[in-house]
């Protein structure tokens, strides 16, 4: 099954130069950099980062719960 999910990353110009790049979906997910391209892909692994986040703090299964795991895979 292939499914595609699409997020907006919105890059502003910040303080010094800077690039703030966050995702609009997302708001929690921010990243700064010195260029536009870093940004970009610094965005990436911030949405990495935030997404393990998640996983750690995820509530514990109940007896009667199955699970399985599902991959996303991140092109930019």
């Amino acid at each position: 099954m292939s499914r595609h999910i699409a997020l907006t990353v919105v890059y502003e110009e910040v303080e010094g130069g800077w690039t703030q790049a966050t995702i609009a979906e997302m708001p929690a997910v921010i990243t700064a950099a010195p260029s536009r391209a870093t940004a970009k892909t610094l965005i990436v692994d911030a949405l990495h980062e935030y997404l393990r986040s998640l996983e750690q703090e995820a509530a514990p299964l109940g007896p009667d719960a199955d699970s399985e795991p599902v991959e996303l895979r991140i092109n930019a």
